[in-house]
């Protein structure tokens, strides 16, 4: 329950409240957990979730000439970071555990895709031209 006295506390607590009458006994263990959907702990690694999703997206769709090394490579080292946090705090998520090493591997996987084209393309002097997005060069091009 939140402690809050806010008027998304009250909406989430009138909800909570709701929804606990008619949780069946069977799933009681889990909606009591310490890190169950009572809690913060349990919705913010399902909300993180939409960042695995956007992540596989990329790994299917998008060419390895447009993914950004410094955005993947930040998002997997988070990954890393908060599934260390994982087991740091009380109570232990797994649920957080499990979402971060997803983002960590598929973040991962875009670094290597892309390093792995620009190294292949090297020599070629290969310079990949988006087709929306055309790139047109000045003096002062950084």
């Amino acid at each position: 329950m939140s402690k809050g006295r806010g008027p998304l506390s009250a909406l989430y607590n009138t909800v909570i409240n709701s929804v606990d009458k008619v949780v069946p006994q069977v799933a009681r263990p889990f909606w009591e957990a310490p890190a169950g959907p009572k809690t913060v702990f349990f919705w913010a690694p399902l909300g993180k979730w939409t960042l695995v999703l956007a992540g596989l997206s990329d790994l299917l769709n998008r060419p390895p000439q447009v993914v950004s090394v410094n955005q993947s490579g930040i998002l997997a080292t988070t990954g890393l970071i908060w599934s260390r946090y994982s087991f740091v705090i009380i109570p232990k998520n797994y649920s957080l555990l499990a979402v971060n090493l997803v983002v960590f591997a598929t973040q991962g996987w875009l670094v290597v895709k892309a390093l792995r084209w620009r190294r292949e393309n090297e020599k070629k002097n290969a310079e990949f031209r988006h087709p929306y997005y055309p790139r047109t060069r000045s003096d002062d091009d950084w």
